[in-house]
């Protein structure tokens, strides 16, 4: 698995309370561009920060940004990823702001993480093997851990700050990738909101 096919994925979540025709057109899309540069050494990794984004965190190399506009019901909204990769793995954050009233007909917050997390899982086919609760500076949250039909193990994390919903994921390029999960920690526990 590729970051340009977690960024589709994140965008898949996005659609989770859509039509299935909606999250179809949705798998047509393409990023700004396809290439991500390959290889990073642990000491390499710096911190990013996005101002608009509002968070910083940990990456093994500058992430490529991308951009995309997305169709809700009544309304049309803007999703930005930053994607990042090393050997180990693939790196993803994305953030977008739902409408208030899109966000309140899922339910309370609770319901509106578990639904973003079952698009998530079920856009990549992956099996959940731990999902916890989890607060990030007081803004609720769900750490999910994920295994993928080719073996790769992953982490997602997704947050709602208000209206704006972040997804912080991270997968292994390989079942036997040497140190992805060190580096996994690295990058997820380095997420901040600014």
């Amino acid at each position: 698995m590729n970051a340009n096919r977690l960024l589709l994925i994140s965008f898949c979540t996005l659609l989770v309370s859509l039509s299935p025709s909606l999250a179809r057109q949705a798998q047509g899309w393409s990023p700004r561009s396809n290439t991500l540069a390959q290889v990073s050494t642990p000491t390499a990794w710096q911190t990013f920060q996005s101002t608009e984004g509002r968070f910083e965190v940990m990456v093994p190399k500058q992430p490529e940004r991308m951009q995309q506009r997305v169709d809700l019901p009544g309304d049309s909204i803007s999703l930005y990823a930053f994607a990042s990769e090393d050997t180990s793995a693939d790196y993803l954050i994305s953030y977008a702001d739902y409408p208030q009233e899109f966000i309140s007909r899922i339910g309370e917050p609770s319901e509106f993480l578990d639904a973003v997390k079952e698009g998530f899982l079920g856009g990549i086919e992956a099996q959940d093997v731990v999902t916890q609760s989890r607060r990030l500076q007081g803004y609720p949250g769900l750490v999910v851990e994920y295994m993928t039909p080719d073996g790769a193990s992953g982490y997602a994390h997704f947050y709602l700050v208000n209206d704006r919903l972040y997804q912080v994921m991270v997968t292994s390029q390989r079942s036997d990738s040497d140190n992805w999960q060190e580096n996994a920690q690295r990058f997820l526990t380095s997420f901040n909101l600014r």
